[in-house]
């Protein structure tokens, strides 16, 4: 305690010498920095267990809390005192754990080591079972003839350490590819069971097949064998390299027959000749023709097996050949070209019209030239189109023919065709025309008219002959096709016998026929005086009737009107509608469909009051009639008219003349 008190008076004594002015401040010497190394410790100096601390370890132990004393010096007795070395304590850094490190740098290398010795134990071949040690090969001749048996090797070695279970032999064949055997099928794509093949062994299946094709056509085989192995459900495969081949000659050889130029409108003939090139029968085969547009068809021989452009061959011996003649008609602008392709080959399975595989083709090429013979025909004044004529109507045909060519022709000949069943054997009659009654034909040629023996370019000659038809039937009709035949010398790549045609056409119309009658009584009750009186009223039955033809009719309707002075009593049995305008006093009947030969007919009832002005005369009951409807075999509007209908009663149902004037 009194060493306490004695410190607290020393601080206060120098505290008043520190801020007294009177106090005379006293010189400071100063020390300059120096580069004196000074060792300093970087380490604690802990003594070993049982031995005495330095005086200098025990103050850098000293606990934090424990202060020094503090000590007060007298001013006189200051010196600066010697700036102390900071202690640095330096803690030694926690040992690291080496040891993980180690661990994952040795588990790496072992990572590595495994992944290349499996890799090496793979490339080496040690594995069981491996597609690298599968080879797949498929063997055969470089070239084979269209239509000619190919005998195919496939080859399967398998080096694996294990056996090949299940093993399927998938063969893709190119089209046109066919069967060996009685029953030939095509083949795509065929799958063969092949035994297990053990290690090492080697496995050989042969394949026979037909293959076609143009020739000097490539064609491919590809090969793939499918496995698996025990204790796998996989189905592991190998591909074998494509086997490439080429056909060295077609089975079948087409040749085409045309000629190059034609004029537009000419019938042509085209000859097809299919010849067999091979070692075997050919069986089932196709010719198919792709027409253009321009081209009509008009026949073959034979006769085409589907539509108009199939023809069908069971069978063709080796060295064996069949002709097909196609004839049309040629149609087109001048110095236009088309090109008709045929094709053979045999048909697809699925679809029996339609050529499968390409055995060979062929062309007719035309060139269309400025017509030669221009044909002209008219039918009663009328050139274009089908031509309608009335029923039992006689028509009168003028055909022109006019060489158009800078050459002349020679031995013109015109045949004309009649068709239809509005025509006999006598319903052409021609001057000069002779009827060949063999072929239904009527021909104008030299003998029987010396003008034709040469006609230069420019030059026409003209034939007039009349048409008479049958009695009237229904849809009666007639065509008349004119063919022109000619020579010319001047040019070999053209047809020998030019040949011009034209075709005309007529049709008979139906004839209608309407009726009216005015009666009393019958089907609704009659009144009043007959003859009608002044004054009094008497009630008539008014019918028209409607009657078709040789031809349907459609769509018939009739109108007409009654008088001012008729009343319209509504009263109406019969066919079709009836329909009266009471403004108007309009009728009109919607008669519809009349078939051939039909009548239908409606009956309604009227009053008439007669005035004094009408006394003496024979009033009219309903106007004139008119009939409108449609031929449907023609489509042409047809019309018939009827007349009025008086008071005037037949005489056939019991009636004395003139009952119809009316009296006073």
């Amino acid at each position: 305690m009194k060493q306490n008190l004695q410190d607290s008076e020393r601080m206060d004594e120098l505290r008043r010498k520190l801020y007294d002015r009177g106090t005379a401040a006293q010189s400071i010497e100063r020390h300059g920095l120096t580069d004196t190394p000074i060792d300093v410790s970087r380490n604690w100096d802990i003594p070993a267990r049982g031995a005495t601390p330095s005086p200098r370890q025990v103050s850098q132990i000293r606990p934090p809390q424990e202060e020094a004393p503090v000590v007060v010096q007298e001013p006189e007795e200051y010196a600066e005192p010697e700036p102390e070395q900071p202690n640095e304590v330096s803690t030694e850094p926690k040992k690291r754990r080496r040891y993980r490190s180690f661990i994952l740098v040795a588990s790496f290398l072992i990572f590595i080591f495994g992944v290349g010795l499996s890799s090496l134990y793979l490339y080496l071949g040690g594995n069981q079972i491996s597609s690298d040690n599968i080879s797949v090969s498929v063997t055969g001749p470089f070239t084979a003839g269209g239509g000619e048996v190919l005998d195919v090797v496939v080859t399967v070695v398998n080096d694996n350490a294990v056996p090949m279970e299940s093993a399927t032999l998938v063969v893709k064949y190119p089209p046109g590819t066919r069967s060996v055997g009685e029953a030939p099928r095509n083949l795509y794509e065929e799958r063969i069971p092949v035994s297990a093949i053990d290690p090492g062994e080697r496995q050989e299946i042969p394949l026979q097949i037909v293959a076609f094709g143009e020739e000097q056509a490539e064609l491919q085989i590809t090969a793939t064998i499918e496995y698996r192995i025990q204790g796998s459900n996989s189905v592991f495969y190998k591909e074998a390299p494509a086997y490439a081949f080429s056909i060295s000659s077609s089975p079948i050889l087409l040749r085409v027959k045309n000629p190059e130029k034609v004029a537009s409108g000419q019938a042509v003939t085209i000859e097809m000749t299919v010849v067999s090139n091979a070692s075997t029968p050919q069986r089932d085969l196709l010719i198919s023709a792709s027409y253009p547009n321009g081209f009509r068809f008009e026949s073959a021989e034979p006769s085409p097996v589907f539509g108009n452009n199939v023809w069908e061959i069971d069978e063709l011996l080796p060295e064996e050949s069949t002709t097909i003649r196609l004839t049309g008609v040629v149609g087109g602008l001048t110095e236009e070209s088309f090109r008709i392709n045929f094709d053979v080959g045999p048909a697809k399975p699925e679809s029996p019209y339609i050529v499968g595989s390409l055995l060979t083709e062929a062309s007719a090429d035309f060139l269309i030239e400025s017509p030669f013979i221009d044909v002209r025909t008219q039918i009663n004044g009328e050139s274009s189109g089908t031509v309608v004529l009335d029923q039992d109507q006689q028509s009168r045909v003028e055909v022109s023919i006019t060489n158009t060519l800078d050459d002349t022709v020679y031995d013109m000949l015109v045949e004309v065709v009649p068709g239809g069943n509005a025509l006999s054997e006598t319903s052409i009659v021609g001057t000069n025309g002779f009827y060949d009654s063999n072929s239904g034909t009527i021909r104008w040629e030299v003998s029987n008219n010396s003008t034709f023996a040469e006609v230069e370019p420019g030059q026409s000659r003209s034939l007039t002959f009349t048409v008479s038809p049958n009695a009237p039937q229904a849809t009666a009709s007639y065509d008349l096709v004119v063919n022109v035949y000619a020579r010319r010398i001047s040019d070999s790549t053209a047809a020998e016998q030019l040949i011009g045609t034209a075709r005309l056409e007529a049709k008979y119309a139906s004839e209608v026929f309407l009726g009216s009658q005015a009666g009393h009584g019958g089907i609704f009750a009659g009144s009043g005086p007959i003859p009608p009186k002044v004054g009094e009223a008497t009630t008539y039955t008014l019918t028209m009737v409607a009657e078709a033809g040789v031809n349907d009719l459609t769509d018939a309707v009739v109108t007409t009107g009654l008088p001012v002075y008729v009343d319209w009593l509504d009263n109406i049995q019969g066919e079709g509608d009836l329909i009266y305008n009471s403004v108007s006093k309009q009728l009109e009947w919607k008669v519809g469909n009349i078939i051939s030969g039909a009548r239908k007919e409606v009956s309604f009832q009227v009053s008439i009051t007669p005035s004094v002005s009408q006394a003496r005369r024979t009033p009219v009951l309903l106007q004139g009639q008119t009939l409108r409807t449609t031929d449907r075999f023609t489509g042409t509007r047809l019309q018939a008219t009827a007349d009025p209908v008086y008071t005037e009663l037949s005489t056939e149902a019991g009636f004395s003349e003139d009952n119809g004037i009316v009296a006073q």
